[in-house]
């Protein structure tokens, strides 16, 4: 074997002495002199300065470096905060004022959500009593009415917003079928005043209601669904906020309430009363509307109030007989017992 080719022959293969404390030596690798920086603690190593963040020696040299780094990031985010807020700024122009107008019209359940009473641009459910076609059919009667006083209220403010987007999915078309114009008419609402979107699936739907809240230019959005979940309802909720238009959900009565909404409402069919020249006659429409959640207010006692619908007032009053106290359901009765 060749002497020159054995390993131990080669520089690199040789064993390196240990470096003097505080001095630097040179090490040849191939012939080449490379120097070798000192380990001691006394002559710290050389560090590149393009990687090199100097500490700062005071608290004062902290705060400098914290706003260094503030306006550098404020300088990056800029114009998307500024983008933003103009569009923000045109939707708000184009809805006036978002809580002024929009409201149950009976002061004693109004007052449960606090003096903005329905936020104008927020999300808010509706979910029927139970899963029988009556307590669907009173939740969809409630949203109705709430869409006719939405567009008055527009109508009075002079926004020119006469557009409700309804959104239905498979499910809830099957569950309640389509809306009946000459029932739209009993409300005093005009069937061309509606936009209708039947979804192939609901992520369809989330999608049209999303871009449609974004849009600005509806008085009101509805959506039928069998399910939401928090995601999808947190997206809506924002969407809703910043186009600043309301959106109704109606959702099943056995799926999970969101969290994500600014109120929530339980609705049941209740028996209507006398008319008031006809005994034999049914009178006002009524409706046990209970108040689950309230963002801006909380409820404290989760209460039903049998509501009256006045389709000459195109308002909700509180019924005759429930006029001086609050009708508490069954279910809540136990769980106080």
């Amino acid at each position: 074997m060749d002497k020159a080719a054995h390993p131990l022959d080669l520089p690199s293969a040789l064993p390196r002495p240990a470096p003097n404390e505080g001095s630097d030596e040179s090490v040849s690798l191939s012939g080449e002199t490379r120097s070798v920086a000192s380990l001691s603690p006394r002559v710290p190593p050389r560090r590149s300065s393009a990687l090199s963040v100097a500490a700062p020696a005071s608290p004062a040299g902290a705060r400098e470096t914290l706003e260094t780094l503030r306006r550098s990031i404020l300088a990056i985010e800029r114009p998307k905060l500024e983008m933003r807020q103009g569009i923000g700024d045109v939707h708000a122009a184009r809805a006036g004022p978002r809580t002024a107008a929009w409201s149950l019209g009976a002061p004693e359940i109004d007052a449960l959500m606090g003096a903005n009473a329905l936020d104008a641009a927020a999300c808010h459910e509706l979910k029927p009593q139970s899963a029988k076609a009556a307590s669907h059919a009173a939740a969809l009667a409630f949203a109705l009415a709430l869409a006719k006083r939405r567009l008055d209220g527009a109508a009075r403010a002079g926004r020119g917003l006469p557009r409700i987007l309804w959104c239905t999915s498979p499910r809830t078309m099957l569950d309640t079928g389509a809306l009946y114009p000459p029932g739209l008419a009993r409300f005093g609402l005009d069937a061309s005043s509606f936009l209708f979107i039947d979804g192939r699936r609901e992520d369809d739907v989330l999608w049209a209601l999303e871009e449609g809240l974004r849009s600005g230019s509806l008085a009101l959005a509805v959506g039928a669904l069998s399910s939401i979940g928090l995601t999808p309802a947190r997206r809506l909720s924002l969407a809703a906020r910043d186009g600043a238009t309301p959106l109704l959900l109606l959702t099943g009565a056995r799926s999970a309430p969101s969290a994500a909404t600014a109120t929530r409402w339980r609705i049941d069919p209740a028996a209507s009363g006398a008319h008031p020249f006809d005994p034999r006659a049914p009178g006002l429409p009524r409706l046990a509307v209970r108040l689950e959640r309230c963002r801006s207010a909380p409820p404290a006692t989760e209460a039903a109030m049998i509501l009256e619908w006045s389709h000459e007032a195109s308002r909700f009053c509180v019924a005759a007989a429930m006029a001086d106290r609050t009708f508490e359901t069954a279910p809540a009765r136990r769980r106080a017992g």
